[in-house]
């Protein structure tokens, strides 16, 4: 990939994954912001089979879009920016998917809202399928419309090669480290966790059921979440490649015999996994708690097994060692 062209895909990039969130939240905002004089007290904001279900004040709403909207870009478009002089194909899915997913929330939310103006009881309101149908649709579009905008472009090529570590015949050997999330992803996850908690307090204070069941699940989820994936202990030996959370759970195992080969790689977690934590991508999955170095399994399968780690090339070359004596 050329100069220019890695020059202009960054820019239809930041163009794509922020200027055009941008605009859909502040223009849901103001939508939401000028109806809500109209709007009932409370609002609807959950629908069952027989209607409206689940209620609460109608600055809701808005927070909610606020927070997703501007929310998402700058964690998922923040993350990746270290990275972003590589650019490659991942780059231009997360340029697509940063767009797709703030339209989607904020024209479900916005349209959710604004068909309830005018009502006496937000019981009245009709069906929310249609919403959600069309907010569905539009993020496709937009999404395919920033796909098209950026330019194609080449993967970077971040693969280390690996020698095998020298192994006398009959000699062990292990290798372990530790892999924590990095600092400012961690503030993020505690940041978020304290604000939706405070959340679920209030709503508790002000006698609010339905916002704090939803906000209490809320909390329960990322706390679990984040006790599960903060952390990681990572350990090669005769057995293969193990990586397990340090409360436990959930573990991982590749065995030597499914190991084609092992290599050093570098991983920009949001551009290539879209975040944090156990990711899935197709044909490959990853425990991926920072940007930076990782070990790379390589199965016999075809897929891989990645994780983000220190000294990933010594575990590397111990795993390829391993493999191809066993």
């Amino acid at each position: 990939m050329s100069a220019d062209t890695a020059t202009l895909a960054r820019r239809r990039f930041l163009l794509v994954a922020v200027g055009v969130p941008a605009v859909v939240v502040v223009a849901a905002l103001a939508l939401q912001l000028a109806a809500l004089p109209s709007l009932p007290n409370p609002v609807a904001i959950n629908w069952g089979t027989d209607g409206p279900d689940g209620f609460a004040p109608p600055w809701l709403t808005v927070l909610l879009t606020a927070v997703l909207g501007a929310g998402i870009p700058a964690l998922m478009v923040g993350s990746s920016m270290s990275g972003l002089h590589g650019n490659g194909p991942s780059y231009r899915f997360l340029g697509a998917l940063v767009p797709a997913i703030t339209t989607m929330f904020c024209l479900m939310l916005t349209w959710g809202q604004l068909m309830q103006a005018g009502l006496a009881d937000a019981r009245q309101a009709p069906g929310i399928g249609v919403p959600v149908l069309c907010s569905l649709v539009a993020a496709l579009a937009v999404g395919a419309a920033c796909w098209l905008v950026q330019p194609k472009q080449d993967q970077p090529t971040t693969t280390a090669a690996q020698e095998p570590l020298p192994l006398a015949a009959g000699e062990r050997a292990v290798w372990f480290r530790e892999t924590t999330l990095a600092l400012p992803t961690l503030l993020l996850i505690l940041g978020a966790l304290t604000a939706v908690a405070a959340g679920a307090l209030l709503a508790w204070v002000w006698a609010e059921p339905a916002v704090a069941w939803v906000l209490t699940g809320v909390t329960v989820v990322l706390a679990a979440a984040a006790a599960t994936s903060a952390a990681f202990r990572v350990r090669v030996d005769n057995s293969g490649l193990t990586v397990t959370s340090v409360v436990g759970f959930p573990r991982f195992h590749v065995p030597l015999a499914d190991i084609r080969d092992a290599e050093a790689v570098s991983v920009v977690p949001a551009a290539e996994f879209g975040g944090w934590g156990l990711r899935w991508v197709p044909g490959r999955f990853g425990v991926v708690v920072r940007t930076g170095p990782a070990l790379q399994v390589n199965r016999r399968t075809g897929r891989q097994f990645v994780v983000t780690v220190d000294d990933a090339a010594t575990g590397a070359a111990l795993l390829q060692a391993l493999a191809v004596r066993s």
